[in-house]
């Protein structure tokens, strides 16, 4: 095998992550040709094709590629480490970042995040990618993201767990509802009234699955991707919803009740997910400490740890 350098690495990781030579160079501040060659030397050294050029869609890797983009992105973590030892020596921190984190979550874990690692670490340089569960779980093993923050159910046989919160999904009620006084409520007494459901997946398929179970049928008048308007519908009294991250009031300042299910309703935990097999770089350890610190601080917060 012809020498492989931590150059040819470095530009790779780029293209992984950029999906682009041009995009790759920029960042590296080379031109597009040092891109390409260290890229072909880097296939030549290890006898395998590692992104094909797709024309006026940027670069794909390939099984292969994807395989040696975690790996080399491990080995840029390992000597941002290397380099920052005499930092951390100190409590601080360096290097770029980027978590994955699904859509719905967002709003509860960038800002934590942000806040976190702009006050105790500010030579990290953080970004995030949102999207559905498995979109940014598949970035992640493409190597252009370290972790992801993802439900229970999202999660792919490629990727090992942190558990960071139990969860289950809870009903959410405006105060006036029918429904809000009572302790626990049963999908048949949910069925009688309109709801709201969250329109992504695996969730949607699970509710309607969990009703069917039941022996019922939803009255689902509206689907949405926004949990926002979700809480603004049910802070109006319009319907019922069912979600898994409590708030005490909707965007328009209304108040919402959150009600547990009757019955064994499964747990949708919240989770980190990482690619399995790969040693946890300093920046990753720390961003679930983050996040282990933020999830028991809402947990505190609400006084209740199943939300």
């Amino acid at each position: 095998m012809k020498e492989i350098t931590l150059r040819q690495l470095e530009y790779f990781t780029a293209v992984a992550e950029t999906e682009s030579v041009t995009e790759a160079a920029k960042r590296c501040n080379v031109s597009q040709a040092a891109v390409s060659l260290a890229l072909a030397q880097l296939e030549e050294a290890l006898g395998a094709t590692l992104a094909i050029r797709r024309r006026g869609k940027g670069m794909a890797l390939t099984a292969e590629g994807q395989a040696v983009a975690t790996r080399a992105r491990q080995v840029a973590e390992q000597i941002t480490d290397l380099a920052s030892a005499v930092d951390q020596v100190h409590g601080e921190l360096s290097g770029r970042l980027v978590i994955g984190v699904f859509r719905t979550l967002a709003l509860y874990i960038i800002p934590p995040l942000v806040d976190w690692f702009t006050n105790r670490h500010p030579q990290v340089e953080l970004d995030f990618v949102e999207g559905a569960g498995p979109e940014i779980q598949e970035a992640m093993l493409a190597g252009r993201a370290q972790l992801c923050v993802v439900y229970e159910a999202q999660l792919l046989p490629d990727c090992q767990p942190e558990l960071l919160m139990k969860a289950k999904r809870q009903v959410v009620f405006s105060p006036d509802h029918p429904l809000a006084t009572k302790e626990k409520v049963s999908l048949a007494e949910l069925a009688k009234h309109p709801a709201i459901l969250i329109d992504e997946e695996p969730a949607l398929q699970r509710t309607m699955a969990e009703f069917a179970k039941a022996g019922v049928e939803p009255l689902v008048r509206w689907r949405t991707a926004s949990v926002q308007a979700i809480h603004n519908v049910v802070g109006r009294n319009l319907a019922y919803s069912l979600l898994m991250q409590r708030v005490a009031f909707s965007p328009e300042g209304r108040p919402l009740t959150f009600r547990p299910l009757e019955g064994d309703i499964p747990t949708n935990s919240v989770l980190a997910a990482l690619p399995a097999g790969v040693v946890r770089s300093a920046l990753v350890a720390e961003t679930l400490n983050a996040l282990r610190t933020h999830w028991s601080q809402k947990t505190t917060a609400t006084g209740c740890r199943t939300i």
